[in-house]
Formats: C-alpha cells, sequence, structure tokens
C-alpha cells in the first residue's frame, strides 16, 4: 500500500506541475460539451435529455487520454523498467496508476458536471446521487483504461490502438452510469437507479480484481 500510494502521489505532483495536460484535458471537455449544446440547440428539453450521454461520452474520452499520459512518461524517461525492477509482485503499479487517474479524474468530473449543468440544464437538487454514479463510473472506466495503457505502454501508435481496445469492453459500464445519471435527472426513485448502481459495483469489482491479477503478466510480457 506505502508503494501504491507513493506512486500515485509522484505522478500527481508531476501531472500538477506540468499543467499542460490537465489544461489541454479541461480545454478538451469545455469544447466538446459546448459544442454539443450548440447542435442541440437552445431548447431546454432535449438538451436536459442528451445531458447525462453528452457528460458520460465527455469523460470517456478525458480518462482514455489521462490513462495514456500515465504510462507515456515512465516510457518516455525510462523509469517503466525501474519500476518492473523492484523486487516482490507488480500489482502495486496498476494501482498506483490507477489511484492517480482516480485522484484527478474525480474532481475534473465534479467539475464536468457543473459545466454540464450550466450549458444542458442538468438538475444538481439529487447530488449525493450523482456523485455516487459518478464515482462508480469513473473507477470501472479508469480500471480498464489503466490496465490497456499499460499493455500498449511500449506500442507505437498506441494512442491510437487504446480507445479501439477499450471501448469495445467499458460499454456496460458507460451505458450503466448514463442509465444511472438519466435516472436521477428524470427524478426516479433511488431503488430504481440501485439497480444501475449494483451492475457498475459488480463490473468495477470484476474490472480491478481482474486488470490487478493479469497487469503483471501482460506488462512483464
Amino acid at each position: 500500500m506505502r508503494r501504491v500510494l507513493l506512486l500515485a502521489l509522484r505522478d500527481l505532483r508531476l501531472e500538477v506541475r506540468d499543467r499542460s495536460g490537465l489544461l489541454s484535458l479541461l480545454a478538451f471537455f469545455a469544447v466538446m460539451l459546448f459544442v454539443m449544446a450548440l447542435a442541440l440547440g437552445p431548447e431546454e428539453a432535449p438538451l436536459r435529455r442528451a445531458a447525462p450521454g453528452v457528460l458520460w461520452v465527455a469523460l470517456a474520452f478525458m480518462s482514455t487520454l489521462l490513462s495514456s499520459r500515465a504510462f507515456a512518461l515512465e516510457v518516455e524517461e525510462g523509469t517503466l523498467d525501474d519500476l518492473l525492477l523492484t523486487p516482490g509482485g507488480k500489482e502495486w503499479i496498476y494501482l498506483g496508476k490507477l489511484l492517480f487517474q482516480l485522484l484527478l479524474l474525480f474532481p475534473l468530473s465534479l467539475l464536468a458536471l457543473l459545466m454540464a449543468a450550466g450549458l444542458f440544464y442538468l438538475p444538481l437538487e439529487r447530488g449525493l446521487p450523482l456523485l455516487f454514479t459518478l464515482f462508480l463510473g469513473v473507477l470501472g472506466y479508469a480500471s480498464v483504461a489503466t490496465f490497456y495503457a499499460g499493455l500498449l505502454a511500449r506500442l507505437r501508435g498506441r494512442e491510437a490502438l487504446l480507445p479501439l481496445l477499450l471501448f469495445s469492453l467499458v460499454v456496460p459500464v458507460v451505458l450503466a452510469s448514463v442509465r444511472a445519471t438519466a435516472g436521477l435527472v428524470e427524478g426516479l426513485p433511488v431503488a430504481e437507479v440501485a439497480d444501475w448502481w449494483r451492475l457498475l459495483l459488480v463490473f468495477d469489482v470484476v474490472y480491478v480484481t481482474a486488470s490487478a491479477l493479469l497487469f503483471p503478466v501482460v506488462l512483464e510480457g
């Protein structure tokens, strides 16, 4: 656990110090939301209906870009081999990278939710359930994105290959996140939305466990 925390905090410090990567992610997200809002028109009802889908598609792209950056610096600086030479199991590398992404993605997701609320008339009265949905969805997506980013870290064209491999596997996570968010926006009872939460929780547990177990094999291979 100490290794996991140190790796996550090191990557977080480097990312915050650089700032260019975070600014590019925010700019990409803001432009995407703004263009989609313009395309859907000024009417409140269509914008509100489209808000959950637009929000999660934008978050998916943002998580993909961030996961690719998590390993790109290791490859460029040649520190990935140093991590692999550390005695003991290698699952901590995956968990450290995953924790790094969560420490960045969740605050960015909160900011994204506020931006979507302003552009798409997204109600925020049910704040805690929305935050819980964000956490489950971001965890599920980031768990798979981190795994594939490590798998493709040494390959050329990894930025193009990562979305192709990733999106087919995380469709259930994105779909469940969109449906849960849409249910909360529409005012459905929490008991009905809880079915989507349970589905997200199952995917999160399966993806994190399987990725942590397989990650040392694919990274050293």
